[in-house]
Order: C-alpha cells, then structure tokens, then sequence
C-alpha cells in the first residue's frame, strides 16, 4: 500500500480533525480512487479530483484544507512546486487506524 505525507501541520490537523482534507500535489497519482496510509493518521482513500490550473479552481475546497485563506494556501502550493498539481481529497476510513 502506498504511503502519503502531510507535513504541513494544519494540513494534517485537519485531516485528524474533520476526517478530510483538500491536498494539492505534483503528481497525478495511478488511480483515480486509491487506498493511502498516513502516519499517526490510518488508512484512508485517497481521490483524485481535478487538475489545479490556477489559484481560483481552489476557492470551494478552502474550508477543508487546513488553510485560513487562499492566499496561504496558494503560497504553500508554490513552495512545493505543485502549481499546475492534482487536487487530491483524503479521507480516512473509520476504525482502520
């Protein structure tokens, strides 16, 4: 099973928080829909959702990606390099800790 990192902590404390979490990454992934093991974390799916072309295509996943704004969250994608990445949804799966 693949593995995935959350090393931003907001980004990861809301995944613990909420169950979900909004993640934008460089790569496109092999699947579409995928099983994923986060550290600390467990088991969770891991789903492709689109491709991140510009800062706005991310305004209605704001609330669930562990950011306070946009703006913050866009500077984060920039630093990794992700501009132009694959918007990812995570969800752990219950009791698969």
């Amino acid at each position: 099973m693949n593995k995935m990192r959350f090393d931003v902590k907001c980004v990861r404390d809301c995944l613990v928080t909420n169950g979900a979490v909004f993640t934008v990454r460089s790569w496109e992934g092999y699947s579409v829909l995928s099983k994923v093991e986060v550290d600390k974390v467990g088991l969770c799916t891991k789903k492709r959702v689109m491709r991140v072309t510009r800062k706005e295509d991310l305004t209605q996943y704001i609330s669930l990606s562990g950011f306070t704004s946009l703006d913050d969250w866009w500077a984060k994608i920039v630093s990794f390099g992700a501009c132009g990445g694959w918007l990812f949804e995570v969800r752990v799966i219950p009791g698969r800790v």
